[in-house]
């Protein structure tokens, strides 16, 4: 999908009341359906034609200006090897309460980010990387990382943060490891890794909505109002089904 329509997304569920937007999605390059793009793309264009084309506004500009006027939080992923970074966004607020717990954080030598035009314009950044137990089976869940040598919050604890209005987050630590992550208002307990175990319910096609049905404007306020909103993916195809103690396939976004 260009990025206009993904922007779309995001303005109409401002709209209809969604309190904070949540993306399980990383929109590292740019966007290959930009006018910019696909002026050199089309053939049998005469010049002119072209540089009309790219002269029209980025989709990435356009996804960006949508970002702005609303609550949304990017989702960033840890990776394997350290790679190059462009301008970052400001980090968020992080102050530590007891013993440094780097050590025990699960730690990623890379970070993939998103496109910065789009980080500047986001609310918020938070990691959705999961390393599930030695089976396969996903039970805990990490609320706090490294990711090239920061700490970062998981997108799920950032979308509270963000929707919260605080500015810092709380890591609480003694010598047996991390005990809770925090906002003002709210404490969060967890493993000594900075994990939070899963109480998983079945899964439950009600807390679904059709992002078709968002763009068609068949989605209003009783679905969304005052709701936390998470836009992810859940075909197959796209290898980000999870396998959790009460259901064998279930979407990562889930």
């Amino acid at each position: 999908w260009p990025r206009t329509r993904v922007a779309e997304i995001v303005t109409r569920l401002t709209q209809a009341g969604a309190f904070v937007i949540g993306f399980d999605v990383v929109f590292a390059e740019p966007d290959r359906l930009s006018p910019d793009a696909v002026a050199d793309v089309f053939r049998n264009l005469d010049e002119e034609t072209r540089q009309k084309i790219r002269a029209s506004s980025s989709t990435d500009s356009v996804f960006a200006d949508a970002l702005r006027q609303s609550r949304v939080v990017l989702g960033e992923t840890g990776l394997p090897i350290p790679v190059p970074q462009s301008e970052a966004p400001p980090p968020t607020g992080i102050a530590m309460l007891g013993p440094d717990p780097r050590p025990l954080l699960p730690d990623y030598p890379g970070l993939l980010r998103n496109l910065p035009i789009l980080d500047k314009a986001a609310a918020g950044r938070g990691l959705f990387s999961i390393r599930p137990e030695r089976d396969g089976i996903v039970r805990r869940v990490p609320m706090i990382m490294i990711a090239q040598g920061e700490i970062k919050p998981a997108l799920a604890f950032e979308m509270l943060r963000v929707g919260t209005g605080a500015s810092t987050i709380q890591i609480k630590s003694d010598v047996a490891g991390v005990r809770s992550i925090a906002i003002p208002g709210f404490e969060l307990p967890t493993d000594r890794h900075g994990q939070l175990w899963i109480h998983f319910s079945p899964r439950d096609p009600a807390r679904y909505v059709s992002a078709a049905d968002v763009l068609e404007g068949r989605v209003g306020p009783t679905e969304v109002e005052r709701r936390l909103v998470l836009i992810g993916t859940s075909a197959a195809g796209l290898l980000d089904l999870k396998t959790t103690p009460v259901d064998p396939t279930m979407p990562g976004v889930e």
